[in-house]
Formats: C-alpha cells, structure tokens, sequence
C-alpha cells in the first residue's frame, strides 16, 4: 500500500505494472475484474503526489498499457512497413513514449486542481469525471486512437447492458466511478449520510447493468 502512494520508482512500476494488468481486462483475455485492480492501483497512486510527480507516474502507467497493448504496431511496421528490428523497436518505443502522455497530463490536472483528499466522495467523482475526459479526448485528438478504452472490458461484463444507455462513456465512468469508491468507502465511515451515499453509487452502475442485461 505505502508504495503505491508514496513517490519514487516503486510506485512508478507498479503504475507501470497496473497499466499493463489493464489490458488483461480486455479482449482476448477478458479478465474483467482486473480493470478495477488495475484503476484502483493508479488512483491510490496518485493520491499523495505533488503535480510533477503524478505527472511521471500517469505516464508510466500509459506507458505499461500501450507497452502491452499495442504491440500490433511493431508488426505493422517491421513485418508490413519493412523496417528492420531495430528501426521498428525504436519507433514503437518513441510511439509508445508519446501516447502516454494522454495519462501523463491528465494525472498532472489532477494533482495540480482536481485532487479533494479531505472530501473521498468528491474526490472519487472528479477522478471517474476525469477518467472519462481523458478517453474522449484521446479518441478525438488528431483523429483519435481509441484502442484500449477501460469500458471495452465489459463486453462480456456485468455492465454491457448500459452500453446503449451511454455508450462505452457511460461504462468507463462507471468502472472509474467504481474502482475509486471501493478505495474510498473506509474513508466515508465517518460521516454516514456520506457512506450511505457512496455505497448507492458504488452499486448503482452494477445494479442497472445486471437488471439490463435480464
């Protein structure tokens, strides 16, 4: 637990190593379950860091699920594009180093005005509220790159059933929302209005998604 939140590389491999569990959640292996171990992890990551320092460990957390999922880029460009080993290894290096700055910035934002440590439930809204920010924005800027969207974990998942309500937003919201409130929910227990609340909205995405899906 003290490494995941404290500053230093021992919290920065295990965001890197949270980024690449989160592909496990998603096809072809499907464990579902594991997107909310792997959210979790990086939230609790960031909960004690100043804005530089979330900034590097947002980014090692993009760079381990890039790192792992997308390694059909290498393909296309060594067995398709031609290049060699070593020219493809180092560009979908330079790729990957890139695109992970779509959770490095993100995590800085978060640290630098969005981060309520004193308020857990508000504190869990704004990070499922940002989650989801950042996934429409990187399937938006320069045309987008929407692989490896959280919500694509449950294709065969209990929350499949709000994909028409809300699309895969509603749904990675949802696992957002999920995975920070179940980090939070001892932190509620003082206040049991708050708790109480907490708990509705921990089960709420679950309960719709289950009575959904029939």
């Amino acid at each position: 637990m003290r490494w995941i939140t404290r500053p230093g590389w021992p919290g920065n491999l295990l965001a890197l190593a949270a980024g690449g569990l989160t592909t496990l959640a998603l096809a072809p292996f499907d464990i579902w379950p594991l997107v909310l171990v792997a959210v979790a992890m990086f939230y609790l990551g960031l909960r004690d860091l100043n804005p530089r320092q979330a900034l590097a460990r947002g980014w090692c957390y993009g760079f381990g699920l890039y790192g792992a999922g997308t390694s059909w880029i290498y393909v296309s460009i060594h067995t398709y594009g031609g290049a060699s080993v070593l020219l493809a290894g180092l560009l979908m290096l330079l790729f990957i180093a890139a695109i992970a700055l779509f959770f490095a910035l993100p995590a800085w934002v978060w640290a630098r005005w969005l981060r309520r440590n004193e308020a857990p439930l508000a504190d869990a809204l704004a990070f499922a509220a940002l989650w989801l920010w950042q996934e429409a924005f990187r399937g938006w800027f320069l045309t987008g790159f929407p692989w490896l969207y959280s919500g694509y974990s449950q294709l065969d998942g209990p929350l499949a059933a709000l994909a028409p309500v809300g699309g895969v937003w509603l749904i990675s919201f949802s696992l957002a929302m999920t995975a920070a409130l179940l980090c939070n929910l001892h932190r509620l227990r003082a206040r049991k209005s708050f708790l109480a609340m907490g708990v509705v909205l921990l089960l709420a995405p679950w309960v719709t998604g289950l009575a959904l899906k029939g």
